[in-house]
């Protein structure tokens, strides 16, 4: 291993998988092809019980593979993170394809002792449906060089030391298990953003209904994560907006009835208004921001969609909300 540390530190991919055999190649490839200055690095492959070639073919690009069925996504990383030899260990999903000068880019910043992890939010494929490129720009609306309090752990960074200062990830965490991560990790470290290290991820949702279900089972952790770290007052959107939407969409349906009996719309027009109001007020943000205008009416749909898909997510009962957290792609 490599003694200096400012120059030549060693870096530790850790890739959690499960079936992931159709991004998995391009996903490794990107990684052995990373340019790199005078520093060793290791591909970890931290397989979920994958039934298809995932094994195979990590296999057979040289990348070790260690075994963890029937656990969850925090889990994985975890015990990539532990047995990684790296001083800075890589956190890359199997359906992310990182830039060829990600190290670069990256491990520059690592200099400053008070960082403690570096990352971006992803970009969606080329060939992107509208949906894909209407969360990538609500992803990168404030993605600018700059320290944060969280980023996605599909694109992440972070040295190993602080990784086991802070106790690592959340294993009773589904999900969220990355904002947690970084709660935890910005009370003592700084967590910079780059929009140079550069990621782009294949899994994202492609239709609206594949969306919904993504976000559907993303909201269940939320009052888990809540209770894993200190509460941000920035978290509470999060937490009232699924209940708002859901009362007025309950609220809604009740003046449905009332204009069937009475022939009187304004109160169904007022509610719905309530209703669709904060997707609304987000577009309209969003698209001045990016200087994207015409992308309004897609955004629009998108946070309608999020909004509901959030709201269902604090109805325990319903299937599809509880996803498995190693299927997130």
């Amino acid at each position: 291993m490599h003694s200096k540390y400012s120059t030549e530190p060693t870096v530790s991919f850790v890739v959690p998988a499960l079936n992931a055999e159709a991004t998995l190649g391009a996903c490794l490839d990107a990684i052995l092809a990373a340019r790199n200055a005078a520093m060793r690095k290791e591909v970890l492959l931290i397989d979920n019980g994958s039934t298809d070639r995932t094994v195979e073919i990590a296999l057979d690009r040289g990348v070790t593979v260690v075994s963890a069925p029937g656990v969850t996504v925090a889990a994985l990383r975890n015990l990539g993170a532990t047995v990684a030899e790296g001083e800075i260990v890589a956190f890359v999903d199997a359906d992310c394809v990182i830039a060829p000068d990600w190290l670069e880019k990256a491990l520059v910043h690592f200099r400053d002792p008070a960082v403690g992890a570096v990352g971006s939010p992803t970009h969606a494929p080329s060939g992107a449906t509208w949906v894909q490129r209407t969360w990538a720009l609500h992803r990168h609306r404030r993605n600018r060089r700059g320290h944060v309090e969280w980023l996605p752990t599909e694109n992440l960074l972070i040295r190993k030391t602080t990784c086991r200062e802070i106790g690592g990830f959340n294993e009773a965490l589904v999900t969220c298990e990355d904002v947690d991560l970084c709660y935890r990790l910005a009370a003592t470290h700084k967590i910079l953003n780059d929009p140079d290290v550069r990621s782009i991820h294949l899994g994202e949702a492609p239709t609206l209904t594949a969306f919904f279900r993504k976000e559907s089972w993303r909201g269940t952790g939320n009052i888990a994560g809540f209770r894993s770290h200190r509460f941000r007052p920035q978290e509470l959107p999060s937490v009232l907006l699924p209940v708002y939407h859901a009362a007025c969409a309950v609220s809604l349906v009740g003046t449905l009835g009332y204009w069937l009996a009475t022939g009187r719309a304004l109160l169904v027009a007022a509610v719905a208004l309530l209703l669709v109001g904060p997707s609304l007020l987000f577009a309209l943000g969003t698209a001045v921001r990016a200087g994207q205008i015409r992308f309004l009416p897609s955004l629009i749909i998108i946070y309608g969609t999020y909004a509901a898909a959030r709201s269902v997510a604090i109805i325990p009962s319903i299937p599809f909300t509880r996803r498995s957290a190693n299927q997130r792609a």
